[in-house]
């Protein structure tokens, strides 16, 4: 287990030993769920320790400070609890499944795990076992990863438009240049060599600011139209790809 892991882990148990558990059959579940994954080879959870609507989120208590993990909430969204086979993997992930849980099962060397990735599910866990305090915290980091990461993507995205409009119009100028230099502006109709010609002279306005230029006035999709053009032509007569 990684530093980080062990942590953050070892502050939910901390803080789940030392809350108080106030109805009796509450405290049974707790520590019949302490106890019974310490037994191995058992087949079954006794539902008769869990007698009102509370004792399934104590015996799962029991159960987290015994076989449990969960990774920090500023790494990597992972909670699981490790027993000895499948059989009480299944009866576990059974339970958490009961109490609107979706938990996965794997196998690692001789143990199983059951598992949850989605941070959403692990708040939902631990307020379940009655780490409230800890859950909330858990769920504040993981609304600003989710605020960081929707800004990177939002950067990342308006980078790529932005390369992506740096290249058109570098293709266009290109284009247009070769017109120029050949003396083969007669090869573009005349509305091709108005937008030729304002382009060349204003070669860092954007489409909407290049549309503004033309008289009378074009539209922005209309003048990437004929920029699509000028370069199809470009690309005819050069035999250029």
């Amino acid at each position: 287990m990684n530093e980080q892991k062990s942590t953050f882990t070892t502050k939910v148990k901390t803080y789940l030993a030392e809350t108080k558990i106030l109805k009796n059959c509450c405290k049974k579940a707790y520590l019949y769920g302490k106890q019974l994954y310490k037994e191995p080879g058992f087949t079954y959870i006794d539902r008769e320790y869990l007698k009102c609507p509370a004792c399934a989120g104590h015996f799962m208590r029991g159960v987290f400070i015994e076989c449990g993990s969960v990774n920090s909430p500023d790494k990597s969204n992972h909670l699981e609890i490790k027993v000895n086979g499948t059989p009480e993997a299944d009866e576990l992930a059974i339970l958490l499944s009961e109490n609107g849980f979706d938990a996965k099962i794997s196998k690692r060397r001789n143990k199983s795990i059951v598992y949850i990735k989605d941070g959403d599910t692990i708040f939902g866990f631990l307020s379940f076992i009655g780490a409230q305090k800890i859950a909330f915290d858990f769920l504040e980091v993981i609304i600003e990863k989710q605020i960081r990461n929707d800004c990177n993507r939002k950067i990342n995205f308006e980078t790529a438009n932005m390369q992506k409009t740096a290249n058109a119009g570098k293709r266009q100028l290109e284009a247009i240049e070769y017109f120029y230099k050949t003396g083969k502006l007669d090869a573009l109709s005349e509305v091709l060599r108005v937008t030729a010609e304002l382009k060349k002279e204003n070669p860092s306005v954007s489409l909407e600011e290049l549309a503004s230029l033309h008289e009378p006035q074009i539209s922005k999709s209309c003048v990437n139209h004929r920029l699509t053009k000028i370069i199809e032509r470009y690309k005819e007569i050069s035999n250029k790809k």
